[in-house]
C-alpha cells in the first residue's frame, strides 16, 4: 500500500525583496541592515599585547630556570631533607690590652635524623654497640631513640665526644646518625672573673618564644657581659640539611658567622690581683662575703671588680646536674649575686666626705672650725628628762676638731653636728641631706653595662611615716649623717662618688667595655665616657674634701697607705650589721692624689670587730699597681778610680 506524496511550494511576494538602490539607502540609517568595519588599530594592539605577553612568560621561564635555577634546586633538596640549624661561634672577650678571657672549644656531638633512621630501621645489635661507644646502657639508649624521633625531625643522643668515639662511630655502620662539629664556650679564670663576664646557659621555651632568633640547639648569655652584650657576641646561624641521596648524608646549606668580639676595660693583671688578695683576706679571716671595684676616676672606666662567695662559670658553660646547680642556687651566701652592683649597704663612715662637701657649701661649718672633744653628743629626751639620748664616737678622743681632722680621724660627733644640729648650732636637717644625696645620685642606678644593677635608697619623714607609722627623730638625721640608719648604696655608687671627689666633681657612667671589634679585630664601635651627673658644690670646697681625705692617710685612720709611693686620698668606714657583733667594713681611696687614675672601693661582710680588713685588701692592690707601674729609679754602679 502506498501513500500519496504531498507537494509543498513556497511562494515568494515580490513586495518582500528589497532593490539594490533600497540597500544603498539603508547604510546611511542608524538601522542599517549592513555592520560596519572593524578598524586595523584594534588588531595592530592585539597582536603587540599578544607578543608582549609572550616575551614577559619567556622571560620568566628564563628567569626561573637559569638565573634562580640554584635556589630552587636548594629548596628542593629542603623539600626532600631535614634542615639543621648550627649555632655561630659567639664573639671573644679581652682585656684591654688584649688578652682574651674565653675561648671557643671544639667539641663534637652525635646527632640523629628521624627520617633516616625510620627508613633504615637500625638493628638492636648496631643501636647496643653505638650505646656502648658512648657508654649509655643499652635500655635508656633505646628509649632515648624512640623518644626524640617521636618529637623531633633531628636531636642530639650525645655531646663531647672524646677522639677515640668519634673513630669508633664514623668507622661503624650506624645509619641516622651524623657527628656534628660545635664550640664550647671556656672562660680563662673562670672564678677571678665571672662577676664580669658572666656565663652562657641551653636557652629554654621562654627564651625561643621570646625571640625568634634562637634555635634549640643555642646558649645564650644569661649573665654579666655574656648577658649584656648577647646581640653583639651572637653570630648568624648557618644550616645543614641531611639527604640520603648524598654521599655522607650532609649538605651545608648555608655557613656560620660569628659574633662581633669586645674588648674590655678590664685589666687582667689587676682584676687577679684584686681577687687574690680579697680571697686571702677572707680566708684568713673565716669570712665568705665581700665586694670590691676599681675604675678609673676620669672616665668610669671598669678596671677590676670582684664578688664573694664567687661561683666557677665553666661549670654552667658544661652543665650542671641538679644537685650542682641546687648546691649553687639554693646556697644562702649566693654566689651568683654580684655585691659590687646588687648589693645595698649602710656606707658606713664612707659618706663623711659628702656630708663635708654639704656643710661646707650650707655654711653650717667652715673648714676651720672647732668642736671640743669627740667622744658623745647628749639630747634631751622629750619623754624623760631623766634619760636624755646619748650619741657616741666610735671611740673616745679629746681635744679640737675641725673639718680635716674629723674626716682624718672620722669623728662621728662632728658629723652628728654637722647633719642634725646642736645646741646653737642649727645643723644641715634632713631635707637638705636629702637633697644632696639625691642631687649626688645615691638613690638611682649608674647605668653600669652589666645586668642587675641596684639604685640606693634615701630615707626620709615621709617614707618612715607610711612604712614604719613612726615620726622622724633628730636621732634618724645623726643616723644617716655617719652613714647608718636606712640609707643604703651600693659599693659601685660609693666608688663612683669617691671617684668624682677625687677627678674634680664629675660622676661618670661606669663602663665595663671599651669597644666592638669584627671577625678581623677592626674596630666597629668606641664606647666613649659619659658624663651622668656633677657634684653640686662649689671647686673651693671639693679640692678642701680632697685634701682631708690625703690628710686620712697622712695621720688619720688610713695611715696604712703612707707607704705607697704616690699621694692618696682615702676614708675609712664601718657599719654595724649586728649590734656589737658583726660589722661591714668599708674603705675608699684614690690615687695619684695630684690627677687620679684609680679609685678602688672595698667592702667586707660580717667582720667580728673593726679590724680594717678592707683597708689592708685595697693598701695591697695599691702598693702592688704603683710598684708595677712607676718607673724605678736606677741605682748607679759604684765606678773605680783609676790613678
Amino acid at each position: 500500500m502506498f501513500l500519496k506524496r504531498s507537494t509543498y511550494s513556497l511562494e515568494i511576494n515580490q513586495d518582500d525583496w528589497a532593490s539594490p538602490e533600497e540597500t544603498l539607502l539603508d547604510a546611511g540609517s542608524d538601522y542599517a541592515d549592513l555592520e560596519k568595519p572593524i578598524p586595523d588599530f584594534y588588531f595592530k594592539f592585539i597582536a603587540v599585547a599578544t607578543l608582549i605577553l609572550f616575551f614577559a612568560v619567556a622571560a620568566l621561564s628564563f628567569n626561573l630556570s637559569v638565573f634562580k635555577h640554584d635556589n630552587f634546586e636548594k629548596i628542593a633538596a629542603q623539600n626532600k631533607s631535614v634542615s639543621f640549624a648550627v649555632s655561630p661561634p659567639r664573639g671573644a672577650i679581652f682585656d684591654r690590652l688584649g688578652r682574651s678571657l674565653t675561648e671557643n672549644v671544639p667539641s663534637f656531638g652525635l646527632l640523629a635524623v628521624s627520617r633516616e633512621l625510620k627508613n633504615s630501621v637500625p638493628e638492636e645489635a648496631n643501636l647496643e654497640k653505638l650505646a656502648q661507644i658512648l657508654k649509655f646502657s643499652a635500655e635508656n639508649f633505646e628509649k632515648t631513640i624512640s623518644d626524640g624521633s617521636k618529637t623531633n625531625s633531628v636531636f642530639f643522643v650525645a655531646a663531647d665526644l672524646n677522639k677515640e668515639q668519634i673513630l669508633a662511630v664514623e668507622n661503624g655502620i650506624f645509619k641516622g646518625f651524623h657527628i656534628i662539629p660545635d664550640l664550647k664556650r671556656r672562660y680563662v679564670d673562670g672564678k677571678q672573673f665571672a662577676h664580669i663576664i658572666g656565663y652562657v646557659g641551653k636557652v629554654n621555651g621562654n627564651d625561643l618564644r621570646r625571640d625568634a632568633y634562637y634555635e634549640s640547639v643555642d646558649f645564650m648569655g644569661r649573665t654579666g657581659i655574656e648577658a649584656e652584650y648577647e646581640k653583639i657576641l651572637r653570630g648568624e646561624h648557618g644550616r645543614l640539611l641531611f639527604d640520603g641521596g648524598v654521599e655522607n648524608g650532609k649538605i651545608v646549606n648555608r655557613e656560620t658567622s660569628a659574633g662581633s668580639n669586645l674588648v674590655l676595660n678590664i685589666d687582667y693583671a689587676l682584676q687577679k690581683k684584686l681577687y687574690n688578695e680579697t680571697y686571702n683576706i677572707l680566708a684568713a679571716n673565716g669570712l665568705a662575703k665581700a665586694a670590691a671595684v676599681i675604675q678609673n676616676p676620669q672616665n668610669g672606666a671598669v678596671l677590676a671588680l670582684v664578688s664573694f662567695p664567687d661561683y666557677d662559670n665553666n661549670d654552667f658553660a658544661a652543665g650542671l646536674s641538679d644537685r650542682e646547680a641546687d648546691s649553687i642556687l639554693k646556697n644562702k651566701n649566693q654566689p651568683l649575686f654580684n655585691r659590687v652592683i646588687g648589693g645595698l649597704y649602710n656606707p658606713g663612715s664612707t659618706i663623711k666626705p659628702l656630708m663635708g662637701l654639704m656643710a661646707l657649701e650650707e655654711k653650717i661649718f667652715a673648714p676651720q672650725d672647732n668642736i671640743r672633744d669627740c667622744v658623745s653628743l647628749t639630747v634631751p629626751n622629750p619623754f624623760d628628762a631623766d634619760s636624755p639620748y646619748v650619741f657616741k664616737n666610735w671611740r673616745s678622743e679629746s681635744g679640737l676638731f675641725n673639718l680635716r681632722k674629723a674626716i682624718a680621724n672620722s669623728c662621728n660627733i662632728y658629723f652628728f653636728i654637722a647633719g642634725g644640729g646642736h645646741k646653737s648650732i642649727k645643723g644641715l636637717g634632713v631635707e637638705r641631706i636629702t637633697k644632696y644625696l639625691t642631687a649626688s645620685l645615691a638613690a638611682q642606678q649608674l647605668g653600669i653595662d652589666l645586668p642587675g644593677e641596684e639604685a640606693g635608697f634615701i630615707p626620709g619623714p615621709d617614707w618612715k611615716l607610711a612604712e614604719k607609722r613612726e615620726s622622724w627623730y633628730l636621732g634618724d638625721t645623726y643616723n644617716i649623717s655617719i652613714g647608718q640608719g636606712d640609707l643604703l648604696i651600693s659599693p659601685l655608687w660609693l666608688n663612683s662618688y669617691i671617684s668624682a671627689i677625687g677627678n674634680g666633681g664629675t660622676f661618670y657612667k661606669p663602663q665595663t667595655a671599651q669597644r666592638i671589634l669584627d671577625a678581623n679585630k677592626n674596630t666597629i664601635q668606641i664606647f666613649q665616657p659619659e658624663k651622668i651627673g656633677q657634684l653640686q658644690f662649689k671647686q673651693d670646697n671639693i679640692l678642701e674634701i680632697k685634701s682631708d681625705m690625703e690628710e686620712t692617710v697622712l695621720s688619720g685612720t688610713a695611715k696604712a697607705l703612707r707607704d705607697l709611693p704616690v699621694r692618696a686620698g682615702a676614708k675609712t668606714g664601718t657599719a654595724e650589721v649586728v649590734k656589737n657583733k658583726k660589722i661591714n667594713s668599708l674603705f675608699s681611696a684614690f690615687a695619684p692624689w695630684e690627677n687620679p687614675e684609680i679609685a678602688i672601693t672595698v667592702l667586707v661582710e660580717d667582720a667580728a670587730s673593726n679590724q680594717g680588713l678592707a683597708v689592708q685588701i685595697a693598701h695591697n692592690v695599691l702598693k702592688w699597681y704603683f710598684g708595677q707601674f712607676l718607673p724605678q729609679p736606677v741605682e748607679s754602679s759604684p765606678v773605680s778610680e783609676s790613678h
